[in-house]
Order: structure tokens, then C-alpha cells, then sequence
């Protein structure tokens, strides 16, 4: 089973993303973290196929984790999500290796096309 990381401190975006995914549930398992320091848990015990983090959060946040997971995993595809975006911030996101990048509040139809292209790019379909 495929499992993609939703990394995210605000709980209501949490569940709002990890109920939406549902439907795909045949396809990849979800898993949660509320800061990097879980994810980086979550990452170490579990198999994660492409991880979607925000960038501000307490404890260890997206930056950290991206630089964490560049080091660590590097196969790992991520998608950035922010509210906080800007033309320099895009651009150290593509020198990081960063998958996608998308401004909240997110477009869910656009999220999920990012999740499902990234899955088939990493399995080798695209």
C-alpha cells in the first residue's frame, strides 16, 4: 500500500484534506503529522511515497522538514503548501527539489492532481 504524508499543524485543514482523500483510499493510505518533528517519526517507522507539508508550523517546521527529507529521503516527492508564498520563496522551493508548490488556501482539485501526478512520476507511469 501507497502511503502519502499530510504534514499540517492546523487541524481543520488536517481532516478537511485527509476526508477529501478519501476516495482515493484504493490507491494510497493517508497519514498525519502536525509538525516535522512527527513527520520525521512517521518517516523512519513508515513507508511514505510523497509527503504534503506546509511551510509554517511550531517545532520543526516545513523548511526544516523539506532539508530533512532532501538529506534523508531524497526519493520522496514533496508538495509545498503556504499561505505565505512569493516569487524567492517559489524559487528555493524548485532549488530544494520540491514537487509542487500551491498557495492557500488550497484548490483541492488542483491538490489531488499534484498528489496523482507526483504518485505516477515516482512509480514510473508518466
Amino acid at each position: 500500500m501507497k502511503h502519502v504524508l499530510i504534514v499540517e499543524d492546523e487541524k481543520t485543514v488536517q481532516l478537511t484534506l485527509l476526508d477529501g482523500l478519501r476516495k482515493y483510499e484504493k490507491d494510497f493510505r493517508v497519514l498525519t503529522a502536525e509538525n516535522g518533528n512527527v513527520a520525521k517519526e512517521v518517516l523512519e517507522k513508515l513507508p511514505v511515497d510523497l509527503v504534503v507539508t506546509d511551510l509554517k508550523m511550531p517545532g520543526m517546521d516545513g523548511f526544516e522538514l523539506l532539508s530533512l527529507i532532501r538529506k534523508n529521503h531524497p526519493y520522496i516527492p514533496v508538495i509545498v503548501m503556504t499561505a505565505f508564498g512569493n516569487s524567492e520563496l517559489e524559487k528555493w522551493l524548485q532549488s530544494m527539489g520540491v514537487f509542487a508548490y500551491l498557495e492557500k488556501p488550497i484548490d483541492f482539485a488542483e491538490l489531488t492532481n499534484k498528489i496523482l501526478s507526483a504518485m505516477a512520476l515516482k512509480n514510473g507511469q508518466l
